[in-house]
């Protein structure tokens, strides 16, 4: 990651940081310690979550919000322009229909036509609901509040002249975003099957990778929307082929592809999608100075 990586200006200064740590904090150990008051009321149809609980899970946002907001800082500012949101849904739109693509063309061979349809574990009418729940309830929130605050607040209170202060704030919101699940861990278990350090580490995986994807492009739209995608339920993105059967050597190839894949929309995206918006990339950015008010 480049050093030179610029960054929003941010009017608060590094005890905002801590602030904003220990209201996230509060705001966990809260819901958890209320987690039967929560439950009471009437549910949403489909989505088994009352509406006091739906109401909480904003929270986050509305604290980040508040930060942004108290340190000068605009949506537009962070990635979240009217004009980036079409060029991220038709670079995470491309990106899973060439995922589907290869990874069908891999599996084929191996398994034939049987491995290759409708893959999530809920009709595909709730599917959308629950796409919608993910990309509301999860993905918009964590990543406003972990990559479009903390994220770039990590990199703006770090000197210019500090080596790779980017791979800095994309690493220290990383490692929160995936601390801010223990929680619910200590309450609820693991999710599924999985042993406890592979959920670790694949809630860091997700961290970086998300990132890392909008330290590179500027648009928090595409990691909210990658985000939401690796949480529907049975498979980790929107793929329409059993991934299980895939292994070794098609395994490590489609692995190897994916990630070629995610770095090429990056790539394309830096050279299309931002010179289309008349933006430069976020390397080669200066700082912007906002007037005196």
């Amino acid at each position: 990651m480049s050093d030179q990586n610029s960054h929003v200006t941010f009017e608060g200064d590094t005890g905002w940081i801590g602030l904003f740590v220990g209201a996230f904090l509060l705001y966990l150990v809260g819901t958890r310690a209320l987690g039967d008051t929560l439950r009471v009321g009437p549910v949403l149809p489909e989505l088994e979550v009352t509406v006091l609980e739906a109401a909480v899970r904003f929270i986050p946002l509305a604290i980040a919000l508040w930060f942004l907001r108290s340190e000068g800082v605009s949506l537009a500012e962070i990635g979240l322009a009217r004009d980036q949101i079409v060029p991220a849904l038709f670079s995470v739109t491309g990106l899973y229909l060439l995922l589907n693509a290869v990874g069908i063309g891999l599996l084929l061979p191996i398994a034939g036509a049987s491995a290759v349809g409708y893959q999530w574990t809920v009709p595909p009418v709730m599917a959308l609901v629950v796409f919608a729940e993910a990309l509301l309830f999860a993905a918009l929130v964590e990543e406003v509040a972990f990559r479009g605050y903390l994220q770039s607040k990590v990199i703006a209170v770090l000197s210019s002249t500090t080596r790779f202060r980017g791979a800095f704030g994309v690493v220290a919101a990383s490692v929160l975003f995936a601390l801010a699940h223990a929680p619910r861990v200590l309450t609820s278990g693991v999710p599924g099957t999985q042993a406890l350090a592979t959920y670790g580490a694949f809630l860091l995986f997700s961290g970086l990778s998300f990132g890392l994807l909008y330290e590179y492009t500027q648009n928090l739209y595409l990691p909210i929307l990658v985000h939401a995608a690796g949480n529907m339920p049975g498979t980790i993105g929107i793929v329409f082929f059993d991934t299980s059967t895939l292994q070794g050597g098609a395994l490590a190839a489609y692995v190897l592809l994916y990630l070629v894949l995610v770095v090429t929309l990056v790539a394309v995206y830096r050279r299309v999608a931002i010179g289309s918006l008349e933006r430069r990339s976020w390397s080669e950015r200066t700082d912007v100075e906002r007037d005196p008010v």
